[in-house]
């Protein structure tokens, strides 16, 4: 059965990246919580997608360059509804722990201490637990360095080849786009080069959603968690939005 990875949470619903979006995304039948990593001037780590504060809290900057004090203290949900009003930058210490043994994490690393993230992971015992990926080769190379064990996701469009996906990029499991999926012969490559499979899908389309439950992907990256646990409840048959 494909797992269901949801991106940022369930985003769509609430707030990206914080307690509210991965909590609704679990209800909506979520295995995995999608999460980016940054790290704030003081060298802590926070749940935070984009370099600048601007576009999901009501701060302003990098947050590499804000203290942890001035980042715990902004508000990440008004920019969405205001019933999000008051939710925080999560930490990351703190977000894994609220989804520890409730699901998956897949944790990428946008610009942090690779170190931190390993030692972070390994104490809460969720090593098993957890897969990483960077569009960062100086963080890919950072985490392979200091965690050659943890579990790594590679894409189709860096690794350029399945074949190459483990030998080069040490990857377990593979991210292809519904394009690729659709690509005679690339599914078997994969599996063949002992990939897990990943296809992303940001779209809301029940029939892709259905489509990509047939395929017998391992993982869906997506931000509708809910109209896949559909999807994958009712497999070749017929499904409505």
């Amino acid at each position: 059965m494909t797992r269901i990875v949801s991106h940022r949470g369930a985003n769509k619903f609430a707030p990206e990246n914080t307690f509210a979006a991965a909590d609704l995304a679990l209800e909506q039948g979520a295995d995995y919580i999608e999460l980016d990593v940054r790290e704030s001037a003081d060298g802590v780590l926070y749940v935070f997608h984009d370099e600048i504060l601007d576009r999901t809290t009501d701060g302003s900057g990098p947050i590499g360059h804000a203290l942890a004090r001035e980042i715990d203290a902004l508000d990440a949900g008004s920019w969405f509804d205001q019933k999000f009003k008051g939710a925080v930058v999560p930490r990351l210490d703190a977000y894994l722990e609220h989804l520890r043994g409730r699901a998956g994490v897949y944790v990428e690393l946008k610009y942090c201490d690779p170190a931190k993230v390993a030692a972070l992971v390994r104490n809460l015992g969720m090593t098993r637990d957890t897969f990483y990926f960077s569009f960062s080769e100086e963080m890919r190379l950072g985490l392979q360095l200091i965690a050659p064990e943890f579990r790594k996701m590679m894409t189709l469009n860096i690794a350029k080849s399945p074949s190459l996906a483990a030998s080069v990029h040490h990857a377990s499991i593979i991210e292809i786009t519904v394009e690729q999926m659709r690509r005679p012969g690339l599914l078997e490559a994969c599996r063949m080069a002992g990939l897990d499979i990943m296809v992303y899908y940001g779209g809301d389309d029940p029939l892709v959603h259905r489509e990509i439950a047939d395929a017998g992907a391992s993982y869906i990256n997506l931000d509708r968690p809910d109209l896949f646990q559909a999807a994958r409840r009712h497999p070749g048959g017929f499904l409505s939005c």
